[in-house]
């Protein structure tokens, strides 16, 4: 059974299927990119997994441990270490699977580095192996983020491009919610199992999923990319969807050699470095996902346990983490429906006060405390801060950041520049991880909180100043106004 014919019995009912056996149904495209980000549900749980995790690894009683052994610090930060450096091996593999099997074979790789490390940590029985699996996971992590991007870069429309670009931090805070409302109230053993079951459902459904049209166009298959369009737009008869396969065989040639080959990886970092447009799309992007992760969101997400117990929140440390992950998710899914209208850019200034004001909250807070001054009156502040933070991070910057990384570059320069981009994030991801760990040992939470504020200044600024607004944009508009030239937007 082939995509197509699957995707018409899940929906026979309701809508009609063109010559072909090509169902119409104009949200067919939504449906490709929800599945695919199926694959960011496992991504969010790598990122949760320490919160609960830790806890039970650390106590005491070794009640719920099975190494038989109080983990410690050394091997939690080797822990940290080993995600970062399977990061950034992640979207080298995968840029290069990409580009010889496509996107959707590539994504559906990823199931597999995720169930082999979900498996390894059920059978773990010493650190050397979590070490191990935890690697695998930050190699998944990388990969899949990768992935990711380039199958919903390659199609989406340009009435959903948005859209389909905040689905990755859906995905991901589904992710973070299942492992915060199970980890605290299963076992170690159960907590790993769900973790598995994530890849083996997403691999199941995305099977039926099209390959992109500009893979098969690339690989001489017309007839299947047409096919594949037809099915993504809705479209009834192959008219409908010419004109967009003629800009995608225009795009495969301008990523393609002289000799009609794929060019080497070292011509498109050349065309990326050499052209202002293009060095401008760069600097946008990596200035925006160095912002997002030094933001401190995987600061408060892998401790937020440790961060409510810190504060003798009156909720608890389980159940308020419980409601960071409600919280991230709702609001999460709420940006779909408003990058379109708002725009990018003033969602991401507004986010960045929003998260500038929660920190200095938080740092307040822990600042009165460092100076034994009463907060029993206030202990509801804590809680309130990271919920607010949370949603105004995974309403705005979360979410917006990824869908300008994955719409600004230029088709033919779009594998390298997110290459580069994924790569750039897993280091700044662990350098801020780190920084803050060191910062909090030798000042103290207040400090911390106070610094990610300022941060968080710094990015409103630099989306004041830098970021392009792209909204009601062409995929072409937006390299004109990247190298200068003004464009009307409609």
């Amino acid at each position: 059974m082939n995509f197509a014919s699957a995707i018409e019995c899940i929906f026979s009912v309701t809508d009609s299927v063109a010559p072909g056996g090509i169902m119409h149904w104009r949200y067919c495209e939504l449906l490709a990119g929800a599945a695919a980000n199926l694959a960011t549900v496992s991504l969010g749980c790598g990122i949760a997994w320490p919160s609960p995790v830790f806890q039970k690894l650390t106590e005491p009683t070794l009640r719920d441990n099975p190494f038989g052994v109080v983990l410690t610090e050394h091997d939690r930060t080797l822990s940290e270490a080993a995600l970062t450096i399977g990061g950034l091996a992640g979207p080298l593999l995968a840029c290069w699977i990409t580009k010889h099997k496509g996107p959707r074979i590539a994504l559906l790789l990823s199931s597999v580095l995720y169930i082999s490390a979900w498996l390894m940590l059920m059978i773990v029985g010493s650190v050397s192996l979590l070490i191990v699996a935890r690697t695998i996971i930050g190699m998944a992590n990388g990969y899949v983020l990768l992935t990711v991007t380039l199958y919903i870069g390659e199609i989406a429309s340009d009435r959903y491009r948005g859209a389909l670009g905040c689905f990755i931090q859906i995905g991901t805070t589904l992710g973070v919610l299942i492992v915060y409302c199970a980890g605290p109230f299963v076992s170690y053993l159960a907590l790993q199992a769900i973790c598995c079951a994530v890849p083996i459902l997403f691999g199941t459904l995305f099977l039926y999923m099209p390959e992109t049209p500009h893979y098969l166009v690339q690989c001489g298959h017309g007839q299947r990319a047409v096919e594949a369009l037809m099915f993504l737009r809705g479209a009834r008869h192959a008219d409908e969807v010419q004109c967009e396969l003629d800009e995608i065989r225009e795009y495969v040639r301008r990523r393609d050699a002289d000799d009609g080959k794929p060019a080497r990886t070292v011509h498109h970092l050349k065309h990326l470095f050499m052209h202002a447009g293009n060095r401008k799309a760069l600097l946008i992007t990596f200035g925006l996902v160095l912002f997002q992760q030094c933001s401190g969101i995987d600061v408060i997400l892998a401790n937020s346990e440790v961060l409510f117990l810190e504060s003798n929140a009156s909720l608890g440390p389980i159940y308020g983490t419980a409601v960071l992950g409600v919280l991230q998710f709702l609001s999460s899914c709420i940006t779909p429906f408003f990058i379109d209208r708002t725009g990018r850019r003033p969602m991401l200034l507004a986010s960045s006060i929003g998260l500038a004001i929660a920190l200095a909250t938080l740092g307040a807070y822990f600042t009165l405390n460092r100076y034994a001054v009463p907060v029993g009156p206030i202990r509801w502040l804590p809680l309130t801060s990271l919920v607010g933070f949370v949603a105004i991070y995974n309403a705005g910057f979360g979410p917006v950041a990824w869908a300008i990384v994955m719409e600004i570059f230029a088709h033919e320069l779009k594998p390298i520049g997110v290459t580069l981009c994924v790569l750039g994030s897993v280091l700044f991801d662990y350098a801020i991880l780190q920084l803050i760990a060191a910062l909090i040992q030798a000042a103290g939470l207040d400090w911390a909180f106070w610094m990610l504020a300022g941060i968080c200044i710094a990015a409103g600024t630099f989306c004041w100043r830098i970021v392009l607004e792209t909204r009601g944009l062409k995929l072409v508009e937006i390299q004109q106004q990247l190298c200068g030239t003004k464009v009307m937007r409609l």
